[in-house]
């Protein structure tokens, strides 16, 4: 046990020197000319992030995986994003990425994303990337005294893995401080039992008209409730487990795939919303990814 525990620390230890002296050397590579393969890469995550800027993504969530532009994400993409979860194929991908980027809600204020700046980025070889991506962040509040309002910023480090046509193929990133990010900006607080109570009721509201037929997850509109308020919030630094706010998230999914994601906001949690054990989300990488740990982001040799 001591000698897993020191490994895991080993690790932990070298991937944080590996990752921090890859972007010391990015801002030398971002001044300089690129190579070809570099630029392609670079050119493939900027596209993607592109589409979180609302309103890019709004044609993927209203025609699917079809309004993708081609050679962004391979077919057979998969990944980790923490603090969401675990993404398999080419559809839960594009969901992750343009489906939970946040679209204007027509009457009330919205905090949407505005602008996405990869400020650090390196690829050593041409199937392997990282970087870091600022996103800005305004208020849609048409008519209101805060539209357009500048908010904070959120970020996303990433490590990618890109097939032969410069596609993404496998990634795994991290959105630093969320929660905090949402409290700040006035989003909601997480804390507040009024809130907490209107999020079950949303929930509720919602998954009852979106999730019929062979998706119906509850018996009626007070069993949801129930069962929810019995449930802890959670939060969305560690949005994985069976609490409120995972299934927060994956409602927003419920609109795109009923069929996939209804049973993630039920009570069960459909095998996402479900209290996973630490190793295994974290650390899982010959499931996600078919590869050993640590062997992923690496260039050939």
């Amino acid at each position: 046990m001591m000698r897993s525990l020191f490994w895991n620390k080993s690790f932990a230890l070298r991937s944080f020197l590996i990752l921090l002296n890859l972007f010391t050397a990015t801002t030398y590579a971002l001044s300089q000319p690129l190579l070809p393969f570099q630029q392609r890469n670079l050119n493939t995550l900027r596209s993607i992030y592109n589409l979180t800027i609302y309103p890019n993504q709004v044609p993927i969530l209203v025609n699917g995986p079809s309004a993708v532009p081609p050679k962004l994400f391979n077919a057979n993409a998969a990944g980790r994003v923490d603090p969401v979860g675990n993404f398999t194929g080419f559809d839960d991908s594009i969901e992750y990425f343009f489906a939970l980027a946040p679209v204007a809600q027509p009457g009330s204020r919205s905090v949407v994303i505005s602008g996405a700046e990869i400020v650090e980025f390196t690829s050593s070889c041409p199937e392997v990337a990282a970087s870091v991506v600022y996103l800005e962040t305004k208020v849609m509040n048409p008519g209101g005294p805060d539209d357009g309002q500048k908010q904070s910023t959120l970020k996303q480090v990433a490590f990618w893995r890109f097939d032969e046509c410069g596609a993404v193929l496998k990634y795994d990133a991290w959105i630093p401080n969320l929660n905090t990010w949402l409290e700040v900006n006035d989003v909601f607080s997480i804390t507040d039992p009024q809130f907490q109570a209107g999020s079950i009721q949303s929930i509720c509201a919602v998954s009852q008209q979106r999730c019929v037929g062979k998706n119906t997850q509850w018996t009626s509109m007070d069993d949801c409730v129930s069962t929810l308020s019995s449930k802890p919030y959670g939060n969305y630094d560690e949005a994985w487990g069976d609490n409120i706010a995972c299934r927060s998230i994956h409602l927003v999914l419920t609109g795109i795939r009923p069929d996939v994601h209804c049973s993630h906001v039920g009570p069960t949690g459909g095998g996402k919303c479900v209290d996973f054990p630490y190793q295994l989300r974290y650390f899982s990488d010959q499931a996600i990814f078919g590869d050993p740990q640590g062997g992923t982001f690496q260039c050939p040799s």
